[in-house]
C-alpha cells in the first residue's frame, strides 16, 4: 500500500503507543490505554483488513480453567495463591465481558 505524504503526516507521526493487532488484546488494550491516558494518540496496527490471529483462532477465547490446571497449580502454589488467581481470572472474564457487551 502506498500512502501519500499527508497520509503519513496526519497518521504517523506524533503517536505515544503503538499496539500490534487488532484483535481481543490488542483492543482492549489501547482502550486501558486511552481511559489511563485520555489524551494520548494510540495507534493499533492490524497486518490485514480484519483480526487474523489468535482472537479468530481456537485459542482465541476466554475461559476460566479447567480444574485439572487448577490441581496442577496446587502442586507448585499454595492454596491461598491459587484462590487468588482463580479470584483474578474470574474478574478478568467479568471485566473482559463489561468491556465488550
Amino acid at each position: 500500500m502506498q500512502l501519500s505524504y499527508w497520509e503519513i503526516k496526519s497518521w504517523f507521526t506524533h503517536i505515544d503507543y503503538t499496539i500490534v493487532g487488532s484483535g481481543i488484546v490488542g483492543l482492549n488494550c489501547a482502550l486501558q490505554l486511552k481511559q489511563k491516558f485520555p489524551k494520548a494518540n494510540i495507534l493499533v496496527l492490524e497486518k490485514g483488513i480484519l483480526p487474523q490471529g489468535a482472537s479468530t483462532k481456537n485459542a482465541g477465547f476466554a475461559c476460566f480453567g479447567s480444574l485439572s490446571e487448577i490441581l496442577d497449580d496446587l502442586k507448585t502454589h499454595s492454596e491461598q495463591e491459587v484462590l487468588e488467581l482463580v479470584k483474578k481470572r474470574l474478574d478478568g472474564l467479568l471485566l473482559l465481558r463489561q468491556t465488550l457487551s
